[in-house]
């Protein structure tokens, strides 16, 4: 397979519009439930730097290959590993709504043929997790919300 600067593109603009839009609901419902329980945007500061963190770390683990040894080669398995990773890479949730809204937007030329073309959901909640630590961080840095 050759490299196709466009089909890198359309890559990138998913992964993109994902993590942003994915870091928009996640600052909406953190700064929901933080002003509800009296914390207010330093509430909602924490919490996404909390998630931020544990679904760095989730998503580290989702874009790790598959060993070797449980490629599932006459063993009786059939090619699944049976963790917590053996399910298919189908886009679902927010990833399937962002999805559908740049099929939606984008001219049939740039729009990945299949679900082959697009980025893997491990990278994307990866650089999600890296825009949602970005946002607290800029929260704090650059609007000064602090306790």
């Amino acid at each position: 397979m050759e490299f196709d600067p466009r089909r890198f593109g359309v890559k990138t603009i998913d992964a993109v519009v994902y993590a942003v839009s994915l870091t928009g609901v996640v600052f909406v419902v953190t700064a929901l439930v933080s002003t509800l329980a009296g914390n207010g945007l330093p509430g909602a500061k924490w919490l996404m730097f909390f998630l931020g963190f544990a679904m760095f770390g989730y998503a580290s683990l989702k874009v790790r290959p598959k060993a070797a040894w449980k490629s599932g080669n006459g063993n009786g398995n059939g090619g699944s590993d049976g963790g917590l990773f053996s399910g298919s890479d189908e886009p679902v949730g927010v990833e399937k709504l962002v999805g559908d809204a740049l099929d939606a937007v984008l001219p049939p030329r740039l729009r990945p043929a299949n679900s082959d073309e697009r980025p893997s959901s491990g990278i994307k909640l990866l650089l999600a997790s890296v825009c949602i630590l970005a946002t607290s961080y800029a929260m704090e840095v650059v609007f000064g919300i602090n306790y």
